[in-house]
């Protein structure tokens, strides 16, 4: 069996990246007003999940950084969330330990 160790991270970006593309086939320039009324109950439900999406992966990068002893990438995934997308994904990928 393959290893699953990225599988929050993949599924949390592929949220994201399709609710940032939702947007942008959907919301015109210019709007304002509450999520639900720019970009739908659909729309904003997506947003939400994305949001979710995105603290699930904080939460991981995070704890492999804590595992990894790496204090510096503990506060760098926790301030700035796109990095740690690139933690989860290229730098600590999850491997197994011994």
């Amino acid at each position: 069996m393959e290893n699953r160790q990225n599988i929050v991270p993949k599924a949390a970006l592929a949220i994201t990246v399709g609710f940032f593309f939702y947007a942008w086939l959907t919301v015109p320039n210019n709007t304002e007003g509450s999520p639900v009324a720019v970009l739908g109950w659909a729309g904003a439900a997506f947003l939400y999940a994305a949001i979710l999406a995105t603290f699930a992966t904080m939460f991981v990068a995070a704890r492999r950084a804590y595992h990894a002893d790496s204090w510096p990438w503990v506060l760098v995934v926790i301030l700035f969330w796109p990095l740690s997308y690139v933690y989860a994904l290229a730098v600590n990928r999850g491997e197994q330990r011994a």
